[in-house]
């Protein structure tokens, strides 16, 4: 299969997956979102799965690729190479589902289990929206016969194949298109066209000729200009083949008013001994119009059903979703994911769907459930995939028949009907349902805003009255100091700390008395702005981006050693803020004129909302604090006090 059957932002997803998550594990379920149908046939797993196995990236794809100049050589080489290699569980083709259950579960590399997604989407898709179709035209005939005469109406001659051979497994008794007919070994059938019965100078002498060509298999088109009278001539000619040893197959309608010509037909057909000559009928036939006509006690035998049941005419596609469930980063476990989109919500978690069946063999209930739960009923999906290939053996097309027609026999009589009252129970497991509910409020928070403290330079030097460096009265704010620290422990906020770092004979002495001396009291940060577990940057080596989100992870306290004024001189500040991309920082530390001042400037210069905690800071001078607050207010800063930060944040995490 050729790797090109993707949409663009598979790719472009793929190449960031490729970089940032390169060994993450993800499980996606393939479903049926809306319930327009009150039932749902699934064909096509057998033929998708196979051509899954060959999806490859050929050297004239990735020349294409390289030539649209959004793709890193590295992530080409890789798409050169690309190979499915996950496992896939799945219900066994032919099988009949209902909306929101999983069809298929893909358990694979992320990018992997992405890439193949829209191959997926457009396949199964087609499949379903055509077997159900099928199925539903099938039903509304009442055991009569169904055929397939779709082709020259559906988009595109493997939609044709794809009609021919999904009805047939569904119960049509044959297809129009010998493609099909070859590939498959489905029965063919076919009888003539109004223009084959125009080309002749009378419309019997067209009924002679296909009569003397074809004796065994003669089926006339009655109605190209007056019904009646076709049937007249057919009846004549029937009397022909009779003398021959032959019998007339039977007559095609159509057009006009199918119900009242085919009771005239057959009336006509019966007198004069012909009772075991078929009616045909076809013309813009589908569910709803056989149903009226057998309602109506209309006698026909076959029909033959073309574009309603080739392009689906009134439900044209199928809702069918990817979407997915779990993701395993490396040396973590599985954890659930959830869409919470109004009327897009999604079940999250790994599931297998649970069929409970009546003393009768009819299905009565499904159960949505976790994969590994037990609940009565029979368990749906299977492994079909293992490693990049199918461990399963595959049925040819008659056998895929008679298993759908049983399985056709447990589908509640109620959902057979064209018109439809109420829906099949589908019920999500009591498990599933409490686990869901716990899932959607931990990503209500996880969707809340993210909201990170900055802390500088909560030093001994600097708020310790015997300090090198004691700024007047900045003890005063240590209490509020310790309850912000608390606070972040208690909820889950990252705190980026600084730490001023010198050595001994530091330039920076020679504007400022020696202080925060590396190793001495003074350089270490108040017991009331620590955490029990952090980690120190030092200013000196710029850690990778996967090394920081690693140290993200890990640690709730992030020191960032500086030997100057400014936070932003560490090499790592920078990377650290655009990976966590917060919200908010809220700012406090000392001193307001100094290194708060950098940090404050640093972040409303990278674009990021910024509030001081203003009785958590401490200033040298009054009037050049209040300079300062007067023009970051102007520069969208916001002023907020401890308490309201408590308030505010009680319910974001980090």
């Amino acid at each position: 299969m050729r790797g090109l059957v993707v949409d663009l932002y598979e790719l472009t997803m793929a190449q960031v997956y490729f970089n940032c998550k390169p060994r993450a594990i993800a499980s996606f379920d393939l479903f049926i979102r809306s319930d327009t149908r009150p039932f749902y046939v699934v064909c096509g797993i057998d033929d998708v799965l196979a051509q899954i196995e060959n999806f490859r990236f050929s050297e004239e794809d990735i020349e294409y690729l390289k030539n649209l100049t959004l793709f890193e050589e590295r992530f080409l080489r890789y798409l050169q190479d690309f190979r499915f290699q996950g496992e896939v569980w799945g219900v066994k083709d032919p099988a009949i589902v209902f909306a929101g259950e999983p069809i298929l579960r893909v358990t694979a590399n992320l990018i992997e289990a992405q890439i193949i997604e829209s191959f997926l989407l457009n396949r199964i898709n087609l499949a379903v929206t055509l077997a159900t179709k099928a199925a539903r035209v099938v039903l509304s005939a009442r055991g009569r016969g169904v055929y397939d005469f779709s082709l020259r109406r559906t988009q595109g001659t493997d939609a044709a194949l794809a009609c021919a051979k999904y009805s047939y497994i569904v119960g049509a008794k044959g297809t129009s298109n010998l493609l099909a007919g070859s590939l498959y070994k489905i029965p063919v059938v076919g009888t003539m066209a109004h223009s084959f019965v125009m080309s002749f100078k009378r419309e019997i002498d067209s009924f002679l000729a296909f009569a003397n060509h074809f004796p065994a298999k003669s089926i006339f088109l009655v109605d190209t200009y007056d019904v009646k009278k076709g049937i007249e001539a057919s009846i004549k000619v029937a009397k022909f083949l009779k003398r021959k040893g032959f019998s007339l197959l039977g007559i095609r309608l159509d057009s006009g008013d199918l119900i009242s010509d085919a009771k005239y037909a057959r009336a006509a057909l019966d007198r004069e001994g012909l009772i075991d000559t078929i009616i045909f009928a076809s013309g813009n036939l589908d569910e709803y119009k056989i149903k009226q006509l057998i309602e109506a006690k209309t006698p026909i035998d076959a029909y033959g059903v073309g574009t309603n049941m080739g392009c689906s005419s009134d439900h044209p596609f199928t809702d069918v979703v990817y979407k997915l469930v779990e993701i395993k980063e490396r040396g973590e476990d599985f954890v659930p994911v959830m869409k919470l989109s109004e009327a897009k919500t999604t079940l999250p978690f790994r599931k297998q769907v649970f069929r409970v069946f009546d003393k009768g063999k009819v299905m009565r209930r499904d159960y949505i459930g976790l994969h590994n739960e037990k609940i009565e009923g029979q368990r749906l999906l299977m492994k079909l995939m293992s490693k990049g290939k199918r461990i399963y053996q595959e049925e040819g097309v008659e056998e895929k028949r008679r298993i759908f027609l049983r399985k056709l026999k447990s589908l509640p009589p109620s959902l057979k009907k064209v018109e439809v009252d109420g829906r099949y129970p589908v019920k999500v497991s009591k498990r599933l349902s409490f686990l869901v509910g716990e899932l959607k409020s931990q990503l209500k928070q996880r969707v809340a805003k993210r909201c990170i403290f900055l802390d500088i330079d909560t030093q001994y030097d600097f708020l310790d009255k015997k300090g090198a460096l004691y700024v007047e009265g900045s003890d005063k704010i240590i209490e509020n100091l310790k309850r912000l620290t608390e606070f972040a422990k208690k909820s889950n906020i990252l705190i980026l700390s600084s730490q001023d770092t010198h050595k001994k004979r530091d330039p920076e002495f020679e504007k400022f008395p020696p202080h925060c001396v590396k190793g001495s009291r003074g350089q270490k940060k108040i017991k009331e702005t620590m955490l029990d577990k952090y980690n120190i940057l030092s200013f000196k080596k710029a850690y990778s981006p996967d090394k920081l989100r690693d140290i993200i992870k890990q640690y709730p306290q992030l020191i960032l050693g500086k030997n100057t004024l400014n936070v932003f001189s560490n090499p790592n500040t920078l990377p650290l803020l655009e990976i966590i991309f917060p919200d908010e920082v809220y700012v406090y530390g000392v001193v307001t004129e100094y290194c708060v001042k950098q940090a404050v400037e640093g972040l409303i210069r990278n674009n990021f909302s910024t509030f001081i905690v203003e009785d958590a800071v401490k200033e040298i001078s009054p009037q050049e604090k209040s300079k300062l607050f007067s023009l970051w207010k102007k520069k969208g800063v916001g002023f907020i006090k401890t308490g309201e930060v408590v308030k505010e944040l009680i319910n974001v995490k980090f």
